[in-house]
């Protein structure tokens, strides 16, 4: 499910790469038959659209990032519910992510709606088994390299291989440099042609490459925890 969800949308940014990468030529041009007109009509690329092109890849593959994490987490509360695994019968680390995930305090919410929360926490704890939707999840942009390492340590997910193949200035700088830049994009803070100014299309090939590399060796870690049932207490 994880790597599956994973491929799918690679594939799509991939897709996204081979349009980036023809209008980074001399001169593009798109030209279409217009049934209606009976014609052919052509679109000039300038540099205004080619670097609105470019910072639409940062938000893709920011998408990319924050789905792998959240397919990671609801797969793994897939598998402890598949197991029919009780709150007592997981590990305490596990408990404490989906506590904190399912009661986030709010000054803002009524009371109503805390004492709603509680009792859907209480039942889960002492009738069913326990579950965590992705609307439960949130992670507000801020996905990056320490995040996403913060995540695994907080559900006891063994990433030492990740570890290995990691680079701080490499994977790490672009986590960050596609965290902060899809929050420009977002925010509306800056626009989309501000954003990609100066970047070339190798430097996106590069990001891409290194992002694809870093969740790829965490989506084996992700798996590895499943099949081995790292969540469930050994007895």
């Amino acid at each position: 499910m994880i790597r599956e969800e994973f491929n799918i949308r690679k594939n799509e940014i991939d897709s996204f790469y081979e349009i980036l990468k023809i209008v980074e030529l001399e001169n593009p041009e798109l030209s279409a038959y217009n049934l209606m007109k009976e014609k052919y009509e052509t679109l000039g690329f300038n540099r205004s659209k080619i670097d609105t092109l470019r910072s639409t890849a940062y938000l893709l593959l920011y998408n990319l990032i924050e789905s792998t994490i959240y397919n990671s987490v609801t797969t793994i509360f897939d598998a402890i519910k598949d197991s029919q695994l009780k709150y007592f019968e997981i590990i305490e680390d596990v408990r404490q992510y989906w506590l904190n995930n399912m009661y986030k305090h709010d000054e803002k919410k009524k009371k109503e709606t805390i004492i709603d929360t509680m009792m859907r926490i209480a039942d889960q704890i002492f009738e069913n088994t326990i579950e965590l939707a992705s609307n439960e999840i949130s992670y507000g942009g801020s996905l990056d390299a320490q995040a996403i390492f913060a995540t695994a340590k907080s559900m006891r997910i063994n990433v030492n291989n990740l570890h290995k193949i990691y680079n701080k200035n490499t994977h790490g700088q672009t986590l960050i440099d596609i965290k902060q830049k899809r929050n420009w994009l977002a925010h509306g803070e800056k626009s989309f042609i501000e954003v990609e100014r100066t970047t070339t299309f190798s430097q996106l090939k590069e990001a891409k490459e290194y992002i694809t590399v870093f969740l790829n060796e965490f989506i084996n870690s992700v798996e590895s925890y499943i099949e081995n049932k790292h969540f469930k207490i050994e007895l």
